[in-house]
């Protein structure tokens, strides 16, 4: 059973990126009203130490401990009947992975790949996630799952071109559109939605030349750290305004 049976419960899952969500509440940019709230993760390679048996998702060896810092309610492990509801937020799926050499052959050739295709992809490319196979093996016990994948990169951060960066590989991505963006995007909440996860899309208003996330919502000190994967506050208040439950939302 939940523990605060009184109130709706909630449970966050994540990778380092939980950390823009987290200070987007402490700065009042996410409110989550009427609802119990823990956030529950590790960062960076402990996060790998984070596995699932039995139905019970466990941290091993170090990140054990940085678990029960972020939770900071003694919780050592998740069951489904934990929580009403379980939000994994970053948690190493990579969307743009998948994204961008799709993108660039659409560029092209248009017709790319059958839809069958497509799909048979998408599955695949879901399942190779540990933490999506933890969401839908909560799903499958019958909890309330959002997943909200890893942002695209920020532009301007680092030099996407240079010899093995994202650009160089795949650089017929950067001139995709809305529209080849969201017939992805369709594909995977699609393949989500069979396991019963419900897979959030990045804001098209966050998005810019094709694949990257626009420079607004970069991370504080961006350019210092080279860092083109962390997002701001306001970039989480963006993502949680997409996230479909009723009393999760976006302050007003």
């Amino acid at each position: 059973m939940p523990s605060h049976p009184d109130l709706p419960s909630l449970c966050i899952v994540g990778d380092s990126q939980m950390a823009g969500l987290r200070r987007a509440v402490d700065a009042g940019l996410v409110s989550f009203p009427g609802r119990h709230v823990e956030f529950w993760g590790a960062t960076g390679p402990q996060f790998r130490q984070i596995d699932m048996q039995g139905g019970v998702i466990r941290a091993r060896g170090a990140a054990r401990e940085t678990v029960l810092k972020v939770n900071g309610q003694g919780r050592e492990q998740l069951r489904a009947g934990d929580f009403d509801a379980f939000l994994f937020y970053g948690a190493r799926l990579r969307v743009t992975e998948f994204f961008a050499p799709i993108l660039h052959r659409w560029q092209e050739q248009p017709g790319f790949a059958s839809r069958a295709a497509l799909q048979a992809a998408t599955r695949a490319f879901l399942r190779s996630t540990r933490a999506w196979r933890m969401a839908a093996s909560l799903a499958e016990q019958g909890a309330e799952l959002h997943f909200v994948p890893a942002p695209f990169p920020t532009a301007g951060v680092i030099d996407h071109a240079a010899p093995g960066g994202l650009l160089d590989l795949y650089p017929g991505a950067a001139l995709a559109g809305a529209g080849e963006r969201g017939r992805i995007w369709s594909l995977l909440r699609e393949a989500s939605a069979e396991a019963g996860v419900a897979l959030v899309s990045q804001p098209e208003d966050t998005v810019i030349d094709g694949i990257f996330t626009d420079p607004r919502f970069a991370v504080e000190g961006a350019a210092e750290k080279r860092d083109a994967g962390h997002k701001s506050p306001e970039f989480a208040a963006q993502m949680l305004g997409q996230v479909a439950v009723p009393t999760l939302r976006r302050a007003a």
